[in-house]
């Protein structure tokens, strides 16, 4: 992703001068209890650590690999400000790391002890229902599935973008818009760049374009279906003289929600294509639908099923038929061992994830969750003469998560993956051990230090 990065000092400066400019005021009316308090600001923050072990994630290991183990951290600080419901304002710096990738003496402007700003915006009311959101921010759309914050991920998503969002009666409207360059990988980073307009994806957000419109249509106090339209321009130039031409892609999706004390369920349907000469036609699609029931305060049960349109491995095909969910958070829905729609590719052969999902609470401040996963491909693989079976295998994934006090909760997970040859071929694994593992475990810390109207 494209952050923008200061040194530990700037940082530490830049978060000395905020406070003093938000509470000198503070300080100066302080006893004025007569006068209106419009303004309030609060500065919290985030410690998140989290160690791993990987003899199986993302990819089956083979006979003779190694596992991989790691710990990382994200620290976040959040600024936020607002006036009299007119104005908002959020600055999130955040620094993620590897333990011991950075020296025990670190120097100046050393890349281990710099910041990146996560979400840096501010939101303008227009009016009572409309208001609009410019700067990078976060784009979070339904259950996830299209667009997520992906927090899972110690960096976080967040997208450059303007915003118009409306809201009256539960009825919902919003908007996104981005247009993306890369001026630090084919202009040497210089802003005053006179000519040229190609855009690279090389240390970048993954597209030029972005426009996106979402709805929410309440039907009653349980019922909602929301609606969603997006276009996505890609271009990717190797260099200036390059003659690359941007494609564009168009996603369209419904959306079925069901909530009650006891049921919660949804429908979900996503169609994709493009029309562009520069690609082969895209024709792809995404069918889903989840029920969970509350037994009571301690168990709840889910079933569900998602179907991923993909194409026919070892054949040729006129139109892609290899669904993509650009922006989702699928580290939620197709197992947590990453093998699915999260940066790791299995040939654009689709998928079709057959789910259950069981959660007991212990007690107020414990709670365990297990999922199993049966994963099958929709499509034929071929490989030569060799075709191989469709079912891709089975993950089992445990998880707990216990409360400690107010700021501070942990959780952890342990998850296997039970291979089957076609999960190898596709994964480019043909020696993949029969049983992948994955364990982690993980402290989570969001202290308040300062809040204040004035």
């Amino acid at each position: 992703m494209n952050y923008k990065h200061f040194s530990i000092s700037k940082i530490t400066e830049f978060l000395f001068v905020a406070l003093v400019v938000v509470l000198f005021p503070a300080i100066h009316l302080h006893g004025q209890d007569t006068m209106p308090k419009l303004n309030t600001f609060s500065l919290s923050g985030q410690f998140h650590v989290r160690g791993e072990f990987r003899d199986g994630a993302f990819r089956p290991l083979e006979s003779g690999e190694k596992p991989a183990g790691l710990i990382s951290d994200r620290i976040r600080f959040t600024l936020d400000y607002s006036y009299n419901n007119k104005l908002e304002l959020k600055i999130t710096p955040q620094s993620v790391g590897v333990w011991g990738q950075s020296p025990l003496v670190q120097g100046a402007e050393n890349s281990g002890s710099q910041f990146s700003l996560f979400e840096t915006w501010v939101k303008l009311s227009l009016n009572s229902n409309w208001n609009t959101q410019i700067g990078r921010q976060v784009i979070s759309l339904d259950d996830e599935r299209m667009f997520g914050a992906l927090d899972w991920a110690q960096g976080g998503r967040a997208h450059d973008a303007i915003a118009f969002n409306f809201a009256k009666n539960k009825y919902e409207f919003r908007a996104f818009a981005s247009y993306n360059q890369n001026y630090k990988a084919l202009y040497g980073n210089n802003l005053s760049n006179p000519a040229g307009n190609l855009y690279s994806t090389q240390d970048a957000t993954p597209y030029k374009w972005m426009q996106t419109i979402w709805t929410k249509l309440p039907i009653n106090e349980h019922n909602k279906v929301t609606l969603l339209v997006s276009n996505l321009g890609f271009q990717n130039a190797a260099s200036k003289s390059d003659s690359t031409k941007t494609y564009f892609q168009q996603t369209m999706g419904a959306n079925y929600f069901y909530n009650n004390s006891k049921v919660n369920a949804n429908i979900s349907a996503y169609y994709q294509v493009n029309d562009n000469s520069i690609v082969t036609a895209t024709s792809a699609y995404l069918l889903a639908g989840y029920i969970g029931y509350t037994v009571n305060n301690q168990w709840y049960l889910g079933l569900g099923a998602d179907y991923v349109s993909g194409n026919k491995i070892g054949q040729t095909q006129t139109k892609n038929q290899s669904f993509n969910p650009y922006f989702g958070t699928n580290h939620k829905f197709y197992g947590a061992m990453d093998y699915y729609f999260a940066g790791n590719g299995h040939r654009g052969a689709g998928l079709s994830d057959n789910y259950l999902k069981i959660a007991y609470k212990m007690k107020p401040e414990l709670g365990f969750s297990l999922a199993i996963h049966q994963f099958f491909s929709p499509n034929t693989i071929v490989n030569n003469t060799t075709e191989y079976n469709t079912n891709l295998g089975q993950e089992f994934d445990l998880g707990f998560s216990y409360k400690i006090n107010k700021f501070a909760s942990m959780t952890g997970g342990y998850s296997a993956y039970a291979t089957t040859p076609s999960i190898n071929y596709l994964k480019n694994t043909p020696n993949g051990n029969d049983l992948q593992h994955w364990a982690w475990l993980s402290l989570n810390i969001t202290p308040t230090f300062f809040e204040t109207k004035y």
